[in-house]
């Protein structure tokens, strides 16, 4: 179906005067474990710039592991370290989609402020894995760039969900980063507007797709950004998956109400891995009007009494 736009109201990214806090809970099960991360995030569109492109700042809040605040010590130590990244600046064009990191070279100097307190105070072959990731991962934009396309908020929210000037069913590619250490694994995506007029004042766009990514299951398992196994190994086992996520926009300006969503994968025999996500608006916490239209909340992720293992040691596990 085709729901046309008028001038007045294109469908386009519209970011001028987006101060908004968001709540965000992802849930990975791998071999039947179960991993809950939620905090808040809010994200705020201070200028508009040439190109056209917009400049936003990312404030990210405490990260929660299944409701609690990290305890192991490898939880620690990754939020420490992610802590730096914030404020984030970072440019994004006029799609939507995050394209440079703005701050590369005050975050830079926010880490090599942290270190000497983080590896006085943590020690072992793990930390020294972490901060020689992070030496890498913030030394230039390019490298930080890269880094950050494997977050799972970046990669939803700058999606290349604004396409076009009018609401129509159309292919996209999505890439979403469901192995970590790797480049995120890209999907073949229909896009298409499942209702145009909700009671919470929404338009909900639907995306859906397969895993069309050229990578084989040995180069994620090796973290390969390339498909190189057929070529060094001799093998390549097709990657299989597939995701299905719906946007729910406002209609006053098309901006985020809430992205709702799945992802699967089978990254080989007994591997098979499970992400669910909700980003949703928290308009009582929002620092500047919104539209004036009610949320819709997605589900709470139900709750397991099975052995859950430290998300960020799963995160920062290498071979």
């Amino acid at each position: 179906m085709n729901y046309s736009s008028t001038a007045a109201n294109a469908f386009r990214f519209n970011p001028i005067h987006l101060n908004r806090t968001y709540g965000v809970t992802y849930t990975f099960e791998t071999a039947g474990v179960l991993q809950t991360i939620s905090y808040e995030i809010t994200v705020c569109c201070i200028r508009k710039q040439p190109g056209p492109q917009f400049l936003f700042e990312i404030n990210k809040g405490q990260v929660y592991i299944n409701d609690q605040a990290p305890e192991k010590m490898i939880d620690k130590l990754a939020e420490s370290c992610g802590r730096v990244l914030y404020p984030l600046q970072i440019t994004v064009n006029d799609a939507g989609q995050f394209i440079a990191v703005a701050n590369q070279e005050q975050i830079a100097a926010a880490w090599e402020a942290a270190k000497p307190k983080i590896t006085q105070y943590y020690t072992g072959n793990v930390t020294d894995d972490i901060v020689e990731y992070m030496d890498l991962a913030v030394s230039s934009p390019a490298h930080i760039y890269q880094s950050l396309c494997r977050d799972w908020f970046m990669s939803l929210y700058f999606s290349n969900v604004y396409q076009g000037s009018d609401i129509i069913e159309r292919p996209i590619t999505a890439a979403l980063p469901v192995m970590p250490y790797t480049a995120p694994v890209s999907f073949a995506v229909t896009q298409k507007p499942v209702q145009h007029h909700t009671d919470s004042g929404c338009l909900i766009l639907q995306q859906k797709g397969y895993c069309n990514d050229p990578r084989s299951v040995e180069d994620l398992l090796q973290e390969k950004d390339l498909p190189l196994s057929q070529h060094m190994e001799g093998v390549h086992t097709p990657l299989k998956g597939n995701m299905d996520m719906v946007y729910k926009l406002y209609h006053h300006d098309y901006s985020i109400n809430a992205i709702i969503g799945h992802c699967h994968m089978e990254s080989g025999p007994g591997l098979e891995k499970k992400i669910s996500f909700s980003v949703y608006h928290l308009r009582e916490k929002d620092k500047a009007p919104a539209p004036t239209m009610q949320v819709v909340m997605p589900d709470t992720p139900s709750e397991t009494n099975e052995k859950k293992k430290s998300f960020f040691s799963s995160l920062f596990k290498r071979g």
